[in-house]
Protein backbone atom coordinates (compact mmCIF):
# COMPACT_ATOMS: atom_id res chain seq x y z
CA UNK A 1 0.00 0.00 0.00
CA UNK A 2 1.81 3.12 -1.20
CA UNK A 3 0.38 6.41 0.13
CA UNK A 4 0.68 9.19 -2.44
CA UNK A 5 -1.04 12.13 -0.77
CA UNK A 6 -2.71 13.27 2.44
CA UNK A 7 -5.38 15.98 2.80
CA UNK A 8 -6.79 17.02 6.17
CA UNK A 9 -9.15 19.80 7.20
CA UNK A 10 -10.19 20.58 10.74
CA UNK A 11 -9.36 17.26 12.42
CA UNK A 12 -8.69 18.17 16.08
CA UNK A 13 -5.28 19.90 16.00
CA UNK A 14 -4.63 19.26 12.29
CA UNK A 15 -6.34 22.27 10.75
CA UNK A 16 -4.96 22.26 7.22
CA UNK A 17 -2.67 19.60 5.81
CA UNK A 18 -2.09 18.87 2.16
CA UNK A 19 1.00 16.82 1.39
CA UNK A 20 2.14 14.91 -1.67
CA UNK A 21 4.36 12.00 -0.64
CA UNK A 22 7.16 11.49 -3.12
CA UNK A 23 9.52 9.58 -0.85
CA UNK A 24 9.10 6.11 0.73
CA UNK A 25 9.76 7.61 4.17
CA UNK A 26 8.28 10.88 5.43
CA UNK A 27 9.13 12.57 8.70
CA UNK A 28 6.47 14.87 10.20
CA UNK A 29 8.14 17.09 12.78
CA UNK A 30 7.11 20.02 14.89
CA UNK A 31 7.02 21.38 18.38
CA UNK A 32 4.71 20.15 21.13
CA UNK A 33 1.06 20.85 20.33
CA UNK A 34 1.77 21.48 16.66
CA UNK A 35 -0.81 18.85 15.58
CA UNK A 36 1.45 15.88 14.84
CA UNK A 37 -0.59 13.38 16.87
CA UNK A 38 -3.80 14.74 15.32
CA UNK A 39 -2.28 14.22 11.90
CA UNK A 40 -1.34 10.62 12.67
CA UNK A 41 -4.78 9.84 14.20
CA UNK A 42 -6.50 11.39 11.17
CA UNK A 43 -4.53 9.15 8.79
CA UNK A 44 -5.33 6.10 10.93
CA UNK A 45 -9.08 6.89 11.07
CA UNK A 46 -9.28 7.42 7.31
CA UNK A 47 -7.50 4.15 6.58
CA UNK A 48 -9.08 1.93 9.24
CA UNK A 49 -12.23 3.73 10.41
CA UNK A 50 -11.01 3.57 14.03
CA UNK A 51 -11.35 6.88 15.96
CA UNK A 52 -8.56 7.58 18.45
CA UNK A 53 -10.26 10.03 20.80
CA UNK A 54 -13.99 9.27 20.47
CA UNK A 55 -15.50 5.87 21.17
CA UNK A 56 -19.02 6.60 19.90
CA UNK A 57 -20.23 8.20 16.69
CA UNK A 58 -22.28 10.69 18.65
CA UNK A 59 -18.97 12.02 20.00
CA UNK A 60 -17.37 12.49 16.57
CA UNK A 61 -18.26 16.18 16.68
CA UNK A 62 -15.50 16.51 19.29
CA UNK A 63 -12.99 15.53 16.60
CA UNK A 64 -13.78 18.64 14.56
CA UNK A 65 -11.33 21.48 15.19
CA UNK A 66 -12.69 23.88 17.77
CA UNK A 67 -14.66 26.68 16.17
CA UNK A 68 -15.33 24.71 12.98
CA UNK A 69 -18.46 22.85 11.96
CA UNK A 70 -17.01 20.07 9.82
CA UNK A 71 -13.82 18.45 8.72
CA UNK A 72 -12.50 15.65 6.57
CA UNK A 73 -9.50 13.42 5.96
CA UNK A 74 -8.49 11.93 2.61
CA UNK A 75 -5.60 9.53 2.08
CA UNK A 76 -4.77 8.59 -1.49
CA UNK A 77 -2.84 5.44 -2.29
CA UNK A 78 -1.60 3.97 -5.51
CA UNK A 79 -4.60 1.67 -5.57
CA UNK A 80 -7.47 3.46 -3.80
CA UNK A 81 -8.62 6.53 -1.89
CA UNK A 82 -9.67 6.32 1.76
CA UNK A 83 -11.48 8.99 3.70
CA UNK A 84 -13.60 10.07 6.64
CA UNK A 85 -15.98 13.01 6.97
CA UNK A 86 -16.73 14.68 10.29
CA UNK A 87 -18.86 14.82 12.26
CA UNK A 88 -20.89 12.11 10.44
CA UNK A 89 -18.01 9.63 10.45
CA UNK A 90 -18.91 8.44 6.99
CA UNK A 91 -16.12 7.41 4.68
CA UNK A 92 -14.27 4.68 2.82
CA UNK A 93 -11.84 2.49 4.78
CA UNK A 94 -9.54 -0.46 4.17
CA UNK A 95 -10.65 -3.88 5.42
CA UNK A 96 -7.11 -5.17 5.86
CA UNK A 97 -7.04 -6.54 9.45
CA UNK A 98 -3.28 -6.02 9.78
CA UNK A 99 -3.43 -2.31 8.98
CA UNK A 100 -4.25 -1.13 12.57
CA UNK A 101 -1.11 -2.90 13.83
CA UNK A 102 1.25 -1.05 11.47
CA UNK A 103 -0.42 2.32 12.07
CA UNK A 104 -0.28 1.87 15.87
CA UNK A 105 3.04 0.18 16.63
CA UNK A 106 2.28 -0.39 20.34
CA UNK A 107 -0.92 -2.35 19.67
CA UNK A 108 0.68 -5.81 19.29
CA UNK A 109 2.64 -5.57 22.55
CA UNK A 110 -0.45 -4.32 24.41
CA UNK A 111 -2.57 -7.32 23.41
CA UNK A 112 -3.31 -10.34 25.61
CA UNK A 113 -1.45 -13.55 24.68
CA UNK A 114 -4.58 -15.18 23.26
CA UNK A 115 -5.28 -12.08 21.18
CA UNK A 116 -1.72 -12.07 19.86
CA UNK A 117 -2.02 -15.73 18.97
CA UNK A 118 -5.30 -15.22 17.13
CA UNK A 119 -3.86 -12.22 15.27
CA UNK A 120 -0.78 -14.15 14.18
CA UNK A 121 -2.91 -17.02 12.91
CA UNK A 122 -4.90 -14.52 10.90
CA UNK A 123 -1.73 -12.78 9.73
CA UNK A 124 -0.23 -16.05 8.49
CA UNK A 125 -3.58 -17.22 7.05
CA UNK A 126 -3.71 -20.21 9.36
CA UNK A 127 -7.37 -21.24 9.80
CA UNK A 128 -8.12 -22.66 13.27
CA UNK A 129 -11.38 -24.16 12.05
CA UNK A 130 -10.17 -25.76 8.88
CA UNK A 131 -9.32 -29.23 7.70
CA UNK A 132 -5.71 -28.82 8.78
CA UNK A 133 -6.64 -28.66 12.47
CA UNK A 134 -8.88 -31.70 12.07
CA UNK A 135 -6.09 -33.57 10.33
CA UNK A 136 -3.68 -32.76 13.15
CA UNK A 137 -6.19 -33.85 15.81
CA UNK A 138 -6.79 -37.18 14.11
CA UNK A 139 -3.05 -37.64 13.62
CA UNK A 140 -2.67 -37.35 17.40
CA UNK A 141 -5.14 -40.25 17.82
CA UNK A 142 -8.10 -38.13 18.96
CA UNK A 143 -11.57 -39.68 18.70
CA UNK A 144 -13.00 -38.87 15.28
CA UNK A 145 -16.57 -38.38 16.47
CA UNK A 146 -15.51 -35.98 19.22
CA UNK A 147 -13.24 -34.15 16.80
CA UNK A 148 -16.25 -33.60 14.52
CA UNK A 149 -18.29 -32.24 17.43
CA UNK A 150 -15.58 -29.79 18.51
CA UNK A 151 -14.90 -28.40 15.04
CA UNK A 152 -17.70 -25.76 15.15
CA UNK A 153 -16.17 -24.32 18.34
CA UNK A 154 -12.94 -23.69 16.50
CA UNK A 155 -14.69 -20.90 14.63
CA UNK A 156 -14.41 -18.94 17.88
CA UNK A 157 -10.71 -19.77 18.18
CA UNK A 158 -8.45 -22.33 19.78
CA UNK A 159 -9.09 -21.00 23.27
CA UNK A 160 -12.88 -21.47 22.98
CA UNK A 161 -12.46 -25.00 21.60
CA UNK A 162 -9.89 -25.82 24.30
CA UNK A 163 -12.27 -24.67 27.06
CA UNK A 164 -15.14 -26.62 25.50
CA UNK A 165 -13.09 -29.83 25.42
CA UNK A 166 -12.07 -29.34 29.05
CA UNK A 167 -15.72 -28.77 29.99
CA UNK A 168 -16.70 -31.97 28.20
CA UNK A 169 -13.97 -33.85 30.08
CA UNK A 170 -15.31 -32.47 33.39
CA UNK A 171 -18.81 -33.59 32.44
CA UNK A 172 -17.57 -37.13 31.79
CA UNK A 173 -15.70 -37.14 35.11
CA UNK A 174 -18.89 -35.98 36.83
CA UNK A 175 -20.78 -38.77 35.08
CA UNK A 176 -18.15 -41.24 36.35
CA UNK A 177 -18.65 -39.95 39.91
CA UNK A 178 -22.42 -40.28 39.56
CA UNK A 179 -22.09 -43.87 38.32
CA UNK A 180 -19.55 -44.99 40.90
CA UNK A 181 -20.33 -42.75 43.86
CA UNK A 182 -16.59 -42.18 44.27
CA UNK A 183 -14.12 -39.37 43.63
CA UNK A 184 -12.68 -39.53 40.14
CA UNK A 185 -9.04 -40.38 39.61
CA UNK A 186 -7.51 -41.38 36.31
CA UNK A 187 -5.53 -44.25 37.88
CA UNK A 188 -8.47 -45.46 39.93
CA UNK A 189 -10.82 -45.23 36.95
CA UNK A 190 -8.58 -47.52 34.88
CA UNK A 191 -9.26 -50.52 37.15
CA UNK A 192 -12.52 -49.59 38.89
CA UNK A 193 -15.21 -52.26 38.91
CA UNK A 194 -18.54 -52.38 40.74
CA UNK A 195 -18.82 -54.95 43.52
CA UNK A 196 -20.69 -58.08 42.44
CA UNK A 197 -22.58 -60.51 44.75
CA UNK A 198 -21.76 -64.26 44.62
CA UNK A 199 -23.57 -65.78 41.68
CA UNK A 200 -23.59 -69.36 40.36
CA UNK A 201 -24.94 -69.59 36.83
CA UNK A 202 -25.01 -73.43 36.97
CA UNK A 203 -27.03 -73.35 40.19
CA UNK A 204 -29.46 -70.87 38.62
CA UNK A 205 -29.99 -73.14 35.62
CA UNK A 206 -30.47 -76.20 37.90
CA UNK A 207 -33.02 -74.35 40.04
CA UNK A 208 -34.94 -73.28 36.94
CA UNK A 209 -35.01 -76.90 35.74
CA UNK A 210 -36.15 -78.15 39.16
CA UNK A 211 -38.85 -75.50 39.34
CA UNK A 212 -40.18 -76.55 35.94
CA UNK A 213 -40.22 -80.21 37.07
CA UNK A 214 -41.95 -79.24 40.34
CA UNK A 215 -44.59 -77.31 38.37
CA UNK A 216 -45.28 -80.43 36.27
CA UNK A 217 -45.60 -82.65 39.40
CA UNK A 218 -47.75 -80.04 41.11
CA UNK A 219 -50.04 -79.83 38.09
CA UNK A 220 -50.43 -83.64 38.08
CA UNK A 221 -51.11 -83.69 41.82
CA UNK A 222 -53.67 -80.89 41.48
CA UNK A 223 -55.35 -82.78 38.67
CA UNK A 224 -55.40 -85.99 40.74
CA UNK A 225 -56.76 -84.18 43.78
CA UNK A 226 -59.37 -82.44 41.66
CA UNK A 227 -60.53 -85.77 40.22
CA UNK A 228 -60.84 -87.35 43.71
CA UNK A 229 -62.69 -84.36 45.08
CA UNK A 230 -65.02 -84.36 42.07
CA UNK A 231 -65.79 -88.07 42.62
CA UNK A 232 -66.42 -87.44 46.30
CA UNK A 233 -68.67 -84.51 45.53
CA UNK A 234 -70.63 -86.46 42.93
CA UNK A 235 -71.11 -89.32 45.39
CA UNK A 236 -72.37 -86.98 48.14
CA UNK A 237 -74.69 -85.25 45.69
CA UNK A 238 -75.94 -88.69 44.51
CA UNK A 239 -76.70 -89.70 48.10
CA UNK A 240 -78.58 -86.47 48.65
CA UNK A 241 -80.57 -86.98 45.45
CA UNK A 242 -81.34 -90.61 46.35
CA UNK A 243 -82.74 -89.56 49.71
CA UNK A 244 -85.04 -87.10 48.01
CA UNK A 245 -86.05 -89.56 45.30
CA UNK A 246 -86.62 -92.28 47.87
CA UNK A 247 -89.03 -90.04 49.77
CA UNK A 248 -90.89 -89.16 46.54
CA UNK A 249 -91.09 -92.79 45.30
CA UNK A 250 -92.34 -94.00 48.71
CA UNK A 251 -95.61 -92.09 48.10
CA UNK A 252 -96.43 -94.01 44.89
CA UNK A 253 -98.90 -96.52 46.44
CA UNK A 254 -100.65 -93.87 48.49
CA UNK A 255 -101.03 -91.60 45.45
CA UNK A 256 -102.31 -94.49 43.28
CA UNK A 257 -104.93 -95.38 45.89
CA UNK A 258 -106.09 -91.79 46.13
CA UNK A 259 -106.26 -91.52 42.31
CA UNK A 260 -108.55 -94.56 42.13
CA UNK A 261 -110.86 -93.09 44.74
CA UNK A 262 -110.92 -89.67 43.10
CA UNK A 263 -111.60 -91.13 39.65
CA UNK A 264 -114.55 -93.18 40.97
CA UNK A 265 -116.00 -90.17 42.72
CA UNK A 266 -115.46 -88.04 39.59
CA UNK A 267 -117.40 -90.52 37.53
CA UNK A 268 -120.33 -90.33 39.94
CA UNK A 269 -120.31 -86.57 39.93
CA UNK A 270 -120.15 -86.34 36.17
CA UNK A 271 -123.43 -88.28 35.98
CA UNK A 272 -124.95 -86.07 38.67
CA UNK A 273 -123.94 -82.85 36.95
CA UNK A 274 -125.21 -84.08 33.60
CA UNK A 275 -128.56 -84.89 35.10
CA UNK A 276 -128.84 -81.52 36.88
CA UNK A 277 -127.88 -79.68 33.71
CA UNK A 278 -130.53 -81.52 31.75
CA UNK A 279 -133.19 -80.75 34.30
CA UNK A 280 -132.11 -77.14 34.67
CA UNK A 281 -132.24 -76.56 30.90
CA UNK A 282 -135.64 -78.17 30.50
CA UNK A 283 -134.27 -80.78 28.16
CA UNK A 284 -131.40 -81.02 25.82
CA UNK A 285 -131.55 -79.71 22.25
CA UNK A 286 -131.26 -82.55 19.83
CA UNK A 287 -130.30 -82.94 16.20
CA UNK A 288 -126.98 -83.58 14.43
CA UNK A 289 -125.65 -80.02 14.79
CA UNK A 290 -126.84 -79.70 18.38
CA UNK A 291 -125.43 -83.10 19.30
CA UNK A 292 -122.02 -82.09 17.90
CA UNK A 293 -122.19 -78.73 19.68
CA UNK A 294 -123.18 -80.42 22.92
CA UNK A 295 -120.24 -82.84 22.68
CA UNK A 296 -117.82 -79.94 21.93
CA UNK A 297 -119.19 -77.93 24.85
CA UNK A 298 -118.86 -80.89 27.22
CA UNK A 299 -115.35 -81.66 25.99
CA UNK A 300 -114.28 -78.08 26.69
CA UNK A 301 -115.78 -78.24 30.12
CA UNK A 302 -113.88 -81.47 30.90
CA UNK A 303 -110.54 -80.18 29.58
CA UNK A 304 -110.85 -76.73 31.16
CA UNK A 305 -113.13 -76.50 34.22
CA UNK A 306 -115.22 -73.36 34.23
CA UNK A 307 -113.59 -72.18 37.44
CA UNK A 308 -110.18 -72.28 35.81
CA UNK A 309 -111.18 -70.61 32.56
CA UNK A 310 -109.78 -67.22 31.75
CA UNK A 311 -112.02 -64.35 30.73
CA UNK A 312 -111.10 -64.84 27.09
CA UNK A 313 -111.91 -68.57 27.29
CA UNK A 314 -115.27 -67.90 28.94
CA UNK A 315 -116.05 -65.30 26.26
CA UNK A 316 -115.09 -67.83 23.55
CA UNK A 317 -117.49 -70.43 25.07
CA UNK A 318 -120.31 -67.87 25.37
CA UNK A 319 -119.80 -66.79 21.72
CA UNK A 320 -119.91 -70.44 20.62
CA UNK A 321 -123.22 -71.01 22.48
CA UNK A 322 -124.69 -67.82 20.98
CA UNK A 323 -123.69 -68.93 17.49
CA UNK A 324 -125.26 -72.36 18.18
CA UNK A 325 -128.52 -70.70 19.27
CA UNK A 326 -128.68 -68.64 16.06
CA UNK A 327 -127.96 -71.69 13.95
CA UNK A 328 -130.62 -73.67 15.77
CA UNK A 329 -133.16 -70.95 15.18
CA UNK A 330 -132.51 -71.02 11.46
CA UNK A 331 -131.74 -74.68 10.72
CA UNK A 332 -132.07 -76.93 13.70
CA UNK A 333 -134.86 -78.52 15.53
CA UNK A 334 -135.38 -78.73 19.27
CA UNK A 335 -136.91 -81.64 21.09
CA UNK A 336 -137.86 -81.01 24.70
CA UNK A 337 -136.68 -83.75 27.04
CA UNK A 338 -138.39 -82.59 30.13
CA UNK A 339 -139.91 -79.75 32.03
CA UNK A 340 -137.88 -76.87 33.40
CA UNK A 341 -136.59 -77.62 36.96
CA UNK A 342 -136.00 -74.58 39.18
CA UNK A 343 -134.33 -76.61 41.93
CA UNK A 344 -131.87 -78.05 39.39
CA UNK A 345 -131.02 -74.59 38.15
CA UNK A 346 -130.22 -73.44 41.69
CA UNK A 347 -127.98 -76.48 42.41
CA UNK A 348 -126.21 -76.47 39.04
CA UNK A 349 -123.44 -73.90 39.94
CA UNK A 350 -122.59 -75.77 43.15
CA UNK A 351 -122.52 -79.13 41.35
CA UNK A 352 -120.36 -77.77 38.54
CA UNK A 353 -117.93 -76.32 41.07
CA UNK A 354 -117.69 -79.63 42.90
CA UNK A 355 -117.12 -81.36 39.55
CA UNK A 356 -114.36 -78.94 38.71
CA UNK A 357 -112.64 -79.60 42.04
CA UNK A 358 -112.78 -83.34 41.46
CA UNK A 359 -111.42 -82.92 37.93
CA UNK A 360 -108.56 -80.89 39.28
CA UNK A 361 -107.88 -83.40 42.07
CA UNK A 362 -107.72 -86.26 39.55
CA UNK A 363 -105.36 -84.27 37.34
CA UNK A 364 -103.11 -83.55 40.33
CA UNK A 365 -103.18 -87.20 41.40
CA UNK A 366 -102.13 -88.29 37.95
CA UNK A 367 -99.34 -85.72 37.94
CA UNK A 368 -98.09 -86.79 41.40
CA UNK A 369 -98.28 -90.44 40.44
CA UNK A 370 -96.17 -89.78 37.33
CA UNK A 371 -93.62 -87.86 39.43
CA UNK A 372 -93.43 -90.63 42.04
CA UNK A 373 -92.94 -93.24 39.31
CA UNK A 374 -90.20 -91.09 37.69
CA UNK A 375 -88.51 -90.67 41.10
CA UNK A 376 -88.52 -94.42 41.64
CA UNK A 377 -86.95 -95.04 38.21
CA UNK A 378 -84.39 -92.21 38.69
CA UNK A 379 -83.38 -93.56 42.11
CA UNK A 380 -82.76 -97.03 40.67
CA UNK A 381 -80.59 -95.53 37.90
CA UNK A 382 -78.74 -93.29 40.41
CA UNK A 383 -77.99 -96.24 42.69
CA UNK A 384 -76.38 -98.06 39.77
CA UNK A 385 -74.38 -94.96 38.68
CA UNK A 386 -73.18 -93.87 42.15
CA UNK A 387 -71.32 -97.06 42.87
CA UNK A 388 -69.18 -97.42 45.97
CA UNK A 389 -68.15 -94.46 48.14
CA UNK A 390 -64.61 -92.92 47.49
CA UNK A 391 -61.73 -94.03 49.68
CA UNK A 392 -61.11 -91.25 52.26
CA UNK A 393 -57.57 -92.43 52.89
CA UNK A 394 -56.76 -92.02 49.20
CA UNK A 395 -58.06 -88.46 49.31
CA UNK A 396 -55.99 -87.67 52.41
CA UNK A 397 -52.87 -89.13 50.81
CA UNK A 398 -53.41 -87.07 47.66
CA UNK A 399 -53.93 -83.93 49.76
CA UNK A 400 -50.72 -84.56 51.71
CA UNK A 401 -48.83 -85.19 48.48
CA UNK A 402 -50.13 -81.88 47.11
CA UNK A 403 -49.10 -79.92 50.23
CA UNK A 404 -45.63 -81.50 50.20
CA UNK A 405 -45.17 -80.55 46.55
CA UNK A 406 -46.27 -76.96 47.28
CA UNK A 407 -43.77 -76.70 50.13
CA UNK A 408 -41.00 -78.12 47.97
CA UNK A 409 -41.85 -75.78 45.08
CA UNK A 410 -41.91 -72.74 47.41
CA UNK A 411 -38.41 -73.60 48.66
CA UNK A 412 -37.12 -74.01 45.09
CA UNK A 413 -38.79 -70.75 44.03
CA UNK A 414 -37.24 -68.89 46.98
CA UNK A 415 -33.77 -70.18 46.14
CA UNK A 416 -34.33 -69.36 42.48
CA UNK A 417 -35.46 -65.82 43.34
CA UNK A 418 -32.33 -65.33 45.44
CA UNK A 419 -30.14 -66.54 42.56
CA UNK A 420 -32.03 -64.37 40.08
CA UNK A 421 -31.60 -61.33 42.33
CA UNK A 422 -27.89 -62.10 42.58
CA UNK A 423 -27.77 -62.44 38.80
CA UNK A 424 -29.61 -59.13 38.40
CA UNK A 425 -27.24 -57.38 40.79
CA UNK A 426 -24.24 -58.94 39.04
CA UNK A 427 -25.59 -57.74 35.69
CA UNK A 428 -26.16 -54.25 37.10
CA UNK A 429 -22.64 -54.28 38.50
CA UNK A 430 -21.27 -55.23 35.09
CA UNK A 431 -23.34 -52.47 33.50
CA UNK A 432 -22.07 -49.92 36.05
CA UNK A 433 -18.53 -51.05 35.41
CA UNK A 434 -19.04 -50.72 31.66
CA UNK A 435 -20.67 -47.29 32.01
CA UNK A 436 -17.91 -46.10 34.32
CA UNK A 437 -15.26 -47.34 31.91
CA UNK A 438 -17.07 -45.65 29.01
CA UNK A 439 -17.23 -42.36 30.95
CA UNK A 440 -13.53 -42.68 31.83
CA UNK A 441 -12.62 -43.47 28.24
CA UNK A 442 -14.69 -40.50 27.03
CA UNK A 443 -13.05 -38.24 29.62
CA UNK A 444 -9.60 -39.34 28.42
CA UNK A 445 -10.62 -38.70 24.82
CA UNK A 446 -11.81 -35.20 25.68
CA UNK A 447 -8.66 -34.58 27.71
CA UNK A 448 -6.60 -35.64 24.71
CA UNK A 449 -8.49 -33.16 22.53
CA UNK A 450 -8.17 -30.44 25.19
CA UNK A 451 -4.43 -31.08 25.43
CA UNK A 452 -4.13 -31.00 21.65
CA UNK A 453 -5.98 -27.66 21.54
CA UNK A 454 -4.08 -26.17 24.48
CA UNK A 455 -1.64 -23.37 23.70
CA UNK A 456 1.31 -25.79 23.76
CA UNK A 457 -0.51 -28.30 21.57
CA UNK A 458 -1.65 -27.85 17.98
CA UNK A 459 -1.94 -24.06 18.45
CA UNK A 460 1.69 -24.09 19.59
CA UNK A 461 2.69 -26.19 16.62
CA UNK A 462 0.85 -23.95 14.22
CA UNK A 463 2.04 -20.90 16.09
CA UNK A 464 5.60 -22.06 15.71
CA UNK A 465 4.94 -22.20 11.99
CA UNK A 466 3.59 -18.66 12.22
CA UNK A 467 6.31 -17.47 14.57
CA UNK A 468 9.18 -18.74 12.49
CA UNK A 469 8.79 -16.18 9.67
CA UNK A 470 7.90 -13.47 12.21
CA UNK A 471 10.94 -14.09 14.39
CA UNK A 472 13.16 -14.52 11.36
CA UNK A 473 12.01 -11.10 10.11
CA UNK A 474 12.52 -9.56 13.57
CA UNK A 475 16.05 -10.96 13.77
CA UNK A 476 16.84 -9.68 10.30
CA UNK A 477 15.53 -6.12 10.83
CA UNK A 478 16.92 -5.79 14.37
CA UNK A 479 20.30 -6.67 12.90
CA UNK A 480 19.93 -3.96 10.27
CA UNK A 481 18.99 -1.40 12.92
CA UNK A 482 21.64 -2.72 15.30
CA UNK A 483 19.00 -2.91 18.00
CA UNK A 484 18.33 -5.70 20.53
CA UNK A 485 16.98 -8.84 18.88
CA UNK A 486 13.17 -9.05 19.35
CA UNK A 487 11.51 -12.45 19.71
CA UNK A 488 7.90 -13.60 20.24
CA UNK A 489 7.84 -16.84 22.24
CA UNK A 490 5.40 -19.72 21.85
CA UNK A 491 3.54 -18.57 24.94
CA UNK A 492 3.14 -15.18 23.23
CA UNK A 493 5.62 -13.29 25.34
CA UNK A 494 7.55 -10.45 23.67
CA UNK A 495 11.25 -10.39 24.49
CA UNK A 496 13.92 -7.88 23.49
CA UNK A 497 17.47 -8.99 24.04
CA UNK A 498 16.05 -11.84 26.13
CA UNK A 499 14.21 -9.46 28.46
CA UNK A 500 10.47 -9.36 28.95
CA UNK A 501 8.71 -6.43 27.27
CA UNK A 502 7.34 -5.14 30.57
CA UNK A 503 10.89 -4.77 31.90
CA UNK A 504 12.11 -2.63 29.00
CA UNK A 505 12.74 1.09 29.16
CA UNK A 506 10.55 3.47 27.20
CA UNK A 507 13.02 3.79 24.34
CA UNK A 508 13.61 0.03 24.29
CA UNK A 509 9.84 -0.54 24.06
CA UNK A 510 9.65 2.03 21.23
CA UNK A 511 12.35 0.23 19.21
CA UNK A 512 10.69 -3.14 19.94
CA UNK A 513 7.27 -1.82 18.79
CA UNK A 514 8.84 -0.42 15.62
CA UNK A 515 10.44 -3.75 14.76
CA UNK A 516 7.16 -5.63 15.44
CA UNK A 517 5.12 -3.19 13.32
CA UNK A 518 7.59 -3.49 10.43
CA UNK A 519 7.54 -7.30 10.64
CA UNK A 520 3.72 -7.25 10.49
CA UNK A 521 3.81 -4.82 7.56
CA UNK A 522 6.27 -7.09 5.78
CA UNK A 523 4.42 -10.38 6.41
CA UNK A 524 1.03 -8.87 5.56
CA UNK A 525 2.56 -7.30 2.42
CA UNK A 526 1.01 -3.95 3.38
CA UNK A 527 4.45 -2.33 3.45
CA UNK A 528 3.11 0.68 5.38
CA UNK A 529 4.51 1.83 8.69
CA UNK A 530 3.57 4.69 11.06
CA UNK A 531 5.77 5.49 14.06
CA UNK A 532 4.88 8.23 16.53
CA UNK A 533 6.99 9.90 19.25
CA UNK A 534 10.31 9.68 17.52
CA UNK A 535 11.63 12.02 20.21
CA UNK A 536 11.82 9.20 22.82
CA UNK A 537 15.01 8.11 21.06
CA UNK A 538 18.31 9.77 21.70
CA UNK A 539 20.44 11.08 18.88
CA UNK A 540 22.11 7.72 18.27
CA UNK A 541 18.74 5.99 18.31
CA UNK A 542 17.36 8.43 15.75
CA UNK A 543 20.35 7.89 13.51
CA UNK A 544 19.86 4.13 13.76
CA UNK A 545 16.15 4.56 12.90
CA UNK A 546 16.92 6.73 9.84
CA UNK A 547 19.52 4.23 8.64
CA UNK A 548 17.13 1.31 9.25
CA UNK A 549 14.27 2.91 7.31
CA UNK A 550 16.63 3.93 4.50
CA UNK A 551 17.80 0.35 4.03
CA UNK A 552 14.20 -0.96 4.11
CA UNK A 553 13.15 1.64 1.54
CA UNK A 554 16.11 0.90 -0.72
CA UNK A 555 15.40 -2.82 -0.53
CA UNK A 556 11.74 -2.18 -1.41
CA UNK A 557 10.54 -3.64 1.91
CA UNK A 558 8.55 -0.48 2.67
CA UNK A 559 6.31 1.47 0.31
CA UNK A 560 5.37 4.16 2.84
CA UNK A 561 6.75 4.95 6.29
CA UNK A 562 5.35 7.89 8.30
CA UNK A 563 7.46 9.09 11.22
CA UNK A 564 6.18 11.62 13.78
CA UNK A 565 8.33 13.39 16.36
CA UNK A 566 8.80 16.51 18.42
CA UNK A 567 11.87 18.34 17.12
CA UNK A 568 13.17 21.88 17.35
CA UNK A 569 13.70 21.90 13.59
CA UNK A 570 13.85 19.59 10.64
CA UNK A 571 17.07 17.60 10.25
CA UNK A 572 19.49 19.19 7.83
CA UNK A 573 20.71 15.99 6.24
CA UNK A 574 18.65 12.88 5.36
CA UNK A 575 18.97 10.04 2.85
CA UNK A 576 17.36 10.31 -0.56
CA UNK A 577 14.62 7.92 0.51
CA UNK A 578 13.36 10.23 3.27
CA UNK A 579 11.44 13.48 3.06
CA UNK A 580 10.40 15.81 5.89
CA UNK A 581 7.36 18.01 6.62
CA UNK A 582 7.21 20.67 9.30
CA UNK A 583 3.94 20.98 11.24
CA UNK A 584 3.13 24.28 12.90
CA UNK A 585 -0.19 25.17 14.52
CA UNK A 586 -1.97 22.36 12.68
CA UNK A 587 -0.72 23.41 9.27
CA UNK A 588 1.77 21.36 7.23
CA UNK A 589 4.44 23.01 5.20
CA UNK A 590 5.90 21.71 2.00
CA UNK A 591 7.76 18.47 1.82
CA UNK A 592 11.46 19.13 2.40
CA UNK A 593 13.77 17.09 0.24
CA UNK A 594 16.90 15.50 1.62
CA UNK A 595 19.89 17.78 1.77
Amino acid sequence: MKITSIQIRNFVGARSVEVQLTKPVTLFAGKNGAGKSSLMEAIRMALTGEPARAGLKKDYCALVTEGQESGFVQVDTADATYSVVLPSGKGVHSENTALPYVLDAQRFAMMEPNERRAFLFSLMCLSVGGAEVKRRLLAKGCDEQKVESIMPMLRAGFDAAHKEAKAKAREEKAAWRTITGETYGDKKAETWAAEKPPFDAAALADLQRRLEAADVELADANQRMGALQADHKRHIEALQKMADLREKSSRYARIADKLARDEAELKEWEAKVEDVRRRAAGGRKVGLVHDLAFCLNESLRMVIPIGEMTDSQRKLLADANATLERYSAEHGRIVEAGADDAEARSKLPEYEKALQLLQKAVANDRRDLTAADAARNAMEALVKAAGAAPDESEIMAARKRLEDLKTERAAIAANLAAQQEAARQAKQADERTAKAMAAHKSALEWIAIADALAPDGIPGEMLAEALTPLNERLTYTSGIAEWADVTVTRDMQVLAGGRHYALLSESEKWRTDALLAEAIAHLSKIKVLALDRLDVLDLKGREDLIAWLDILAQDGDIDTALIFGTLKALPTQMPDTIGAVWIDNGVAGCLKEAA
